[in-house]
């Protein structure tokens, strides 16, 4: 389907200040696309990354975005207690769901590499160094995954596709692949002792649907030595169909490029009798079938879902408060009856960006999910949910 016009992503400036901090700007999940901002730094930065280009995954797997250049990621090193220690972020962005909105977005940071900076600083909210806001991972080694791939680093075609002159990749699972080999192997985090798995909005949902993945080959390379767990931001996108017509989009992105072999395999497992394998593309499907440890960060009335899945405005306060309990209900049902996994579920309208803004049971999320992470779901006492569970619209749910 053509590609919808997109609202403001975020329901506040303050949010979107949290996020231009982050160097994580404009994370539309349509068109038109407004990729991070990412401005070339140097070493005596605090917060230097450097870029990892994989040029010869790309020419030995076919590892790379939706133009066909390399693939890439930047790294920052950890210090410290750190030292061993790793925050892994999926970039966020949206998806491509057609041959025009791919064309479109080939041409652009989300599906080309062609401009990505050398190097980078990584900094604010989950990458911020000062442990005041950023308790559990201040001093860890920062991994940020560009994301050029349009569909959540899923994508398993051989074949390219023609279009407008262009040849379109649909590699996401390849790209995936090298990266995972990359940080284990060259950047070392084969040897960690921690890792979290994270990632924001289209990155959020990458994050649910290569959990295990994740864990299963860190796991291998580490000699299971390593604690992994997964936080994705704002990732459990609703399966519906509405007028923006999400669901039949995803469904035109995951055939498009061929991405059973990359998502959740339990999940594909489950649906294959029904031939409905298709719905592992989205959180509520995949969660079931999640078994590595998961704290999801995520508002009841995500301010890019509710115009971009619903389909409704701001103030239709009955549909969305309606949404907010269908999407708590089915976190509840299809996340949180597995009880290693917690969640931190918001009644605030935003999407991502808020660590340090909300505050549910006395903590905001970063404190939230260290106690979660360092004790357990059973551990506390309310389970690993947190529920802030307010009525739409609440402003005061969007304070500390």
């Amino acid at each position: 389907m053509l590609v919808a016009v997109l609202c403001l992503l975020f329901a506040s400036a303050h949010a979107a200040s949290i996020m231009q901090k982050m160097h994580l700007t404009g994370l539309d999940d349509k068109a038109p696309f407004k990729p991070e901002t990412f401005a070339p730094t140097d070493a005596a930065d605090p917060n230097f990354a450097e870029g990892f280009f994989l040029k010869d995954e790309a020419q030995s797997d076919g590892a790379v975005c939706l133009d066909g250049t390399p693939s890439a990621y930047y790294f920052k090193q950890g210090t410290g207690s750190g030292a061993n220690k790793w925050y892994i972020h999926h970039q966020g962005g949206g998806w491509c769901e057609s041959l025009d909105s791919c064309y479109e977005r080939a041409h652009t940071d989300l599906g080309s590499s062609a401009k990505y900076p050398a190097n980078s600083s990584l900094s604010g909210g989950y990458f911020d160094s000062d442990p005041a806001v950023n308790p559990q991972m201040y001093n860890w080694n920062m991994i940020f995954m560009r994301y050029c791939d349009g569909n959540s680093f899923s994508g398993n075609n051989a074949s390219t596709t023609e279009y407008k002159g262009m040849t379109l990749h649909w590699r996401g699972k390849h790209i995936l692949d090298a990266m995972i080999n990359s940080v284990l192997t060259a950047r070392g985090a084969a040897h960690a002792t921690d890792i979290v798995v994270s990632g924001c909005s289209a990155g959020g949902l990458a994050t649910y649907l290569h959990c295990d993945y994740w864990a299963e080959k860190i796991a291998a390379a580490s000699n299971g030595n390593a604690k992994v767990r997964c936080m994705p931001d704002s990732g459990f996108f609703l399966d519906y169909e509405g007028k923006p017509q999400y669901h039949s989009g995803m469904i035109w992105a995951f055939n498009q490029q061929n991405s059973t072999s990359g998502v959740n395999q339990a999940c594909i497992q489950a649906h294959t009798p029904t031939h409905d394998t298709e719905l592992c593309m989205f959180a509520e499907h995949t969660a079931p079938h999640i078994k590595t440890p998961m704290f999801p960060l995520q508002a009841a009335y995500d301010s890019w879902q509710i115009p971009n899945d619903l389909g409704v405005t701001s103030s239709d306060t009955t549909e969305i408060n309606t949404w907010g309990k269908n999407l708590t209900n089915l976190v509840m049902a299809n996340l949180l009856k597995q009880p290693q996994h917690g969640i931190f579920l918001d009644s605030c309208y935003h999407h991502c960006g808020e660590w340090g803004n909300i505050r549910i049971d006395g903590l905001v999320q970063a404190t939230a999910f260290q106690e979660w992470y360092d004790k357990g779901s059973e551990g506390l006492a309310n389970k690993g949910f947190f529920n802030q569970n307010k009525a739409y619209p609440c402003a005061e749910c969007c304070k500390p």
